[in-house]
């Protein structure tokens, strides 16, 4: 068997003062916060130099960057290096190289369609403990300056996780939406690959932008802009057309999102207070209650928000059809335990939030019924989380000495990794698998 790596995983064990008290809507009694960790398996993976035919060798280099920055950041596998000395010409040798550690081996090569000038991209996926091939697919690729050869490539690697861990989703054929400040009080939006790479800046027509949020099939973003008066709207910009529609517009809206049926939620602020609202519908919320921040469960019979009935932030979960409404976050009278941001994770076992923990904010998962509260974060200030569509990573912002980044968690490993650097970057909202031609 492959060796491959054990890494730390994190949890957060909370226990009551009394043994056996449940945790959820706990009003009082002192909680004991700790961090716990246990081995996970990693499988150690080798992907190899991608062989190129004459005219392609700048093409496999990229290629081959690409495939192993992505598998890596999966954080499914452990990267082995390629020894010096270990030759790669002929057939892979099985047994050599699972007594190194690899579990997988995954071998490429470019070479030109028949008939064509289009690059082809065939990759192989080696079982090195059972000594087979597992699987081979041949991609076609645009030329390595076309807009859509990252993306590509991209859809690859996620065809790789898929192969390997026997049909979980992949993360590198995505993209992060977020709000990058420009340091002269207004900001616009930045797109991002899952990986960091191929930027993208989006104007907005707006002093200030906020909330941007994928739609469910990736192709549009709604996101709220301040004008010089204060007033807001409510924009869904056509990533495939580029237009724009302005969906509302008043004294204060903010936070969209999309339901799991495409229909926008939002925050509207009427009378004093701040109520959630569906577009062409109605109100979710009523009450004096500010309620914001809304986040469906991936059935779109349940939603999570913030509101502070009791004057403080706090994260609720009610049915969209209408019932009572249960407290999912951690609440003590005269303490600072503010909590904000929900994100229902798209497997449907989790919400991430921040909250405030000794007086700075940090990120926490929890069940839906508000048992088994983990804390994943002890940097700086971080907020803002939003799950990939893996359901096992997260980005979030993190304020500290060097300044507003986003960063990336793997809830499993613990494993971070900054996004952005030395930004003022913050509100970002990770999309669904970005579709062909997109």
């Amino acid at each position: 068997m492959g060796r491959g790596r054990r890494v730390a995983v994190a949890g957060l064990a909370l226990a009551a003062a009394a043994a056996g008290a449940p945790l959820g809507g706990q009003e009082g009694g002192a909680l004991r916060l700790g961090l716990t960790y246990e081995a996970r398996y990693v499988p150690g993976m080798v992907v190899a130099p991608v062989s190129a035919s004459a005219g392609f060798e700048d093409l496999g280099a990229a290629v081959g960057d690409i495939l192993r920055t992505d598998l890596d950041y999966s954080d499914r596998f452990d990267i082995l290096a390629v020894p010096d000395t270990l030759t790669l010409s002929g057939p892979p040798n099985y047994a050599l190289w699972n007594q190194l550690g690899a579990v997988w081996l995954v071998t490429a090569d470019i070479s030109v369609a028949p008939g064509t000038q289009t690059p082809l991209l065939r990759v192989s996926l080696h079982d090195l403990v059972h000594g087979v091939l597992e699987n081979v697919q041949a991609f076609s690729l645009p030329s390595v300056d076309a807009a859509g050869f990252r993306m590509s490539v991209h859809r690859v690697s996620d065809r790789i996780v898929f192969w390997a861990t026997g049909g979980q989703r992949g993360i590198a054929a995505t993209r992060i939406a977020l709000r990058r400040s420009d340091g002269n009080g207004s900001s616009h939006l930045l797109l991002i690959d899952s990986d960091g790479g191929n930027p993208q800046r989006i104007e907005t027509g707006g002093r200030n932008v906020y909330s941007p949020a994928f739609s469910p099939d990736a192709t549009r973003i709604a996101y709220t802009i301040q004008d010089e008066t204060g007033y807001f709207s409510l924009v869904e910009l056509n990533l495939i057309t580029g237009s724009r529609r302005t969906v509302r517009s008043g004294r204060l809206i903010q936070t969209p999102t999309w339901m799991p049926d495409g229909r926008l939620a939002y925050a509207e602020g009427v009378g004093g207070t701040t109520r959630i609202v569906v577009e062409n519908d109605g109100p979710l919320t009523e009450g004096r209650a500010q309620s914001l921040n809304p986040s469906f469960s991936p059935d779109g019979t349940s939603f999570a928000y913030e509101a502070d009935p009791a004057n403080e932030q706090q994260v609720y979960v009610r049915p969209v059809s209408g019932g009572p409404a249960r407290r999912i976050s951690i609440y003590h009278p005269r303490e600072d335990t503010n909590a904000a941001g929900p994100d229902w994770s798209p497997n449907g076992d989790r919400i991430a939030y921040s909250a405030l923990s000794d007086r700075r904010w940090q990120i926490f998962t929890v069940n839906p019924d508000g048992t088994d509260r983990r804390m994943l974060t002890r940097r700086g200030e971080s907020e803002d989380p939003s799950w990939a569509p893996d359901g096992r990573h997260l980005v979030f912002s993190s304020v500290d000495s060097q300044g507003s980044t986003v960063w990336i968690l793997d809830v499993f490993t613990g494993r971070s990794r900054p996004l952005t650097a030395g930004r003022l970057d913050g509100l970002p909202d990770w999309s669904p698998p970005i579709p062909p031609g997109s």
